[in-house]
């Protein structure tokens, strides 16, 4: 593979001593290059960097970080730049024009009238990008929308901790597994990417022909591997209450009691599209089994009746915190290029004296890829996050596919 940069449609291939992208699943990509200060003719205020890969775009954003170094023998520059979905944590989640009332974030109602999040994401994304009065938007952020998917499950919920961020609604609805945000870089229009929002099944099945082995006998291509397991987080049994709180609220012995609740014996708790009741429960009970009852209750002083929502909820948060949180960080061997996404499944598997060693399919959350001078790429830590502890590649098979 080999790769190619741009900052503001300049070509500056040839300056970057090194640099590196960082893909994330559901959250924002990054981009760092590292060039001579001496060979660096603006400040980058505002700048856009680009990088291609095999002729095709693989990153475009804006400038987030600069760091302007140097010591008595060289000066260069490391400047950091992130995709534009950086900028949903800086705008408010506002209602369309369906709602009667475009642009009111303090009592919004996108999350009940759409019942599946793609469409509660379409909704707040046009709207923040419409500054035409009365819309009340922000306008222009660096994207263009692509397809947001239908048919997915009913996750109608009413926010109680208004206003949201957009960033604050695509992660809650990313914790049911029934969302992915995907930005996939462009450069048109002024537009640095363009936003898709599917039904929680972004990705492409790599398993058979992608596959990562540390500690084997044989075919091991990876020179690092960490598992990290983190028990703190375990809940087996969930109660969630939701609705108006019924009674006086001024008199805390009137107001004790919610329309509805949802519990493991709730008779709507029906399957999910890649998880079934069967399997959440056979989880909830041999977590008890192993780790005692710890139980959590939720509790949504909501106007209106949002269970179908809470359902799913109530069956994600089951499911992934039932066992210890599973993370495996991997430090594949240096040259091997990614060939593979966010999302994708890939094979990973660890020999018996890495703590008994582990096989199977998993998703890959984020992934590191690293350039030099010679702009050869390869799995590699970002630029500067080396002694942070960063790694290239990082797995989970905690989520349902």
């Amino acid at each position: 593979m080999a790769v190619q940069s741009y900052i503001d449609g300049l070509e500056i291939t040839s300056i970057v001593q090194e640099g590196s992208v960082t893909h994330q699943l559901n959250q924002p990509a990054f981009a760092t290059v590292r060039v001579p200060l001496d060979q660096v003719s603006t400040s980058w205020d505002a700048a856009r960097l680009k990088v291609v890969v095999n002729g095709s775009l693989d990153f475009h954003g804006m400038v987030s970080h600069i760091d302007d170094q140097g010591d008595e023998n060289t000066m260069s520059r490391v400047a950091t730049f992130a995709d534009p979905t950086v900028i949903f944590e800086m705008r408010p989640a506002r209602d369309g024009v369906a709602s009667g009332d475009p642009g009111d974030f303090t009592k919004p109602t996108f999350s009940t009238r759409n019942t599946t999040a793609p469409q509660m994401i379409q909704e707040i994304l046009i709207q923040s990008l419409d500054d035409t009065p009365p819309a009340d938007g922000e306008g222009p952020m660096g994207i263009a929308l692509g397809s947001f998917a239908t048919g997915g499950v009913n996750l109608s919920f009413n926010p109680t901790d208004v206003p949201l961020s957009i960033a604050d609604v695509i992660a809650f609805l990313v914790e049911t597994g029934e969302l992915d945000v995907v930005n996939t870089p462009i450069d048109s229009g002024g537009n640095m990417g363009s936003i898709s929002a599917h039904n929680g099944d972004y990705g492409t099945d790599r398993s058979g022909e992608v596959s990562f082995k540390f500690a084997m006998s044989t075919a091991s291509n990876c020179r690092g591997c960490r598992r990290t397991r983190d028990y703190s987080e375990i809940i087996n049994k969930l109660w969630i209450y939701g609705g108006p709180r019924e009674g006086n609220k001024d008199v805390p012995q009137d107001g004790q009691h919610w329309p509805y609740n949802i519990t493991a014996d709730d008779p709507g708790l029906t399957d999910m599209p890649r998880l079934s009741q069967s399997q959440i429960e056979s989880a909830i009970s041999a977590s008890r089994a192993a780790y005692f009852t710890r139980m959590l209750v939720r509790i949504f002083d909501n106007e209106i009746d949002a269970r179908e929502g809470h359902r799913r909820w109530w069956q994600m948060e089951s499911w992934l915190r039932a066992n210890p949180k599973t993370l495996v960080h991997l430090a594949p061997e240096r040259g091997i290029a990614p060939a593979f996404g966010v999302g994708d499944l890939i094979h990973v598997e660890a020999g018996a004296s890495f703590g008994g060693g582990f096989s199977g399919t998993q998703r890959v959350m984020e992934y590191s890829y690293r350039w030099d001078v010679d702009g050869v790429i390869a799995l590699g830590e970002p630029i500067g996050q080396a002694l942070a502890g960063r790694p290239p590649l990082v797995t989970s098979a905690d989520a349902p596919l």
